[in-house]
């Protein structure tokens, strides 16, 4: 078998492993588990057992690095822990799966999309070396980009791996907070009924809006300053 086929098998299967786990998430009772009554028995389980958090992590990281809603993940980890241990949760969590998709889309994808484009994946190649981390933290800032789609499309290029995990880091630590916060804000919500409760998610709404625009801020402040 040549390097080629070899290659594309890979590649294949990949794609087939990406294709099962998305089966798979479509036929699972999420609904359920995403109700109010579902996320506090979850809840419960998860705070009470010893080993509640490593669970939450690992399937956090599982999921995400086969492609499930990063978001999704974030806010139920945010629902069921709380803010602070939430959002430590979520971060390990989140970088963790990122990464493993990426050397997932590394060690299965790669051989074999050099195989289908030859020489014209080498121009990408060079663009992603020289400033794919860059890039990759400005997409990570902003809310709409897949989470999911940034870790498998790193993975096939040859973006340094050490460039993408510290781009991964800080690109996705401000969503993760402000998600986070928003999930415990809401749950506080519904379950407390308070005046501070939705003043708190209040706040949350406004920092997810704050979030959406900074990236396009960020640019038009560099454009200006450029332009002096």
């Amino acid at each position: 078998m040549t390097s080629r086929a070899r290659g594309l098998l890979k590649l294949l299967a990949l794609l087939a492993v990406l294709a099962f786990a998305w089966l798979v998430f479509r036929h699972v009772p999420i609904r359920e588990l995403v109700t109010g009554e579902g996320l506090g028995r979850l809840g419960a389980i998860l705070r009470d057992a010893w080993w509640g958090s490593v669970a939450f992590v690992v399937l956090y990281a599982l999921l995400a690095a086969l492609d499930f809603s990063g978001l999704v993940l974030t806010l139920a980890g945010g629902a069921l822990f709380g803010f602070w241990w939430g959002a430590l949760l979520n971060t390990i969590g989140a970088n963790v799966g990122a990464n493993a998709a990426f050397w997932l889309a590394r060690a299965w994808g790669r051989e074999g999309l050099r195989g289908l484009l030859g020489d014209r994946l080498s121009g990408l190649d060079r663009l992603a070396e020289a400033h794919g981390p860059i890039w990759l933290l400005r997409l990570r800032l902003i809310p709409v980009v897949p989470f999911n789609l940034l870790n498998l499309a790193a993975g096939l290029t040859a973006m340094p791996w050490r460039g993408y995990a510290a781009a991964t880091v800080l690109g996705i630590l401000p969503g993760t907070l402000v998600y986070t916060y928003f999930a415990d804000a809401l749950v506080a919500g519904v379950t407390g009924g308070s005046r501070g409760a939705l003043v708190r998610v209040l706040v949350a709404g406004a920092l997810l809006m704050i979030l959406s625009f900074a990236p396009s801020v960020a640019r038009r402040l560099r454009w200006v300053e450029e332009r002096r």
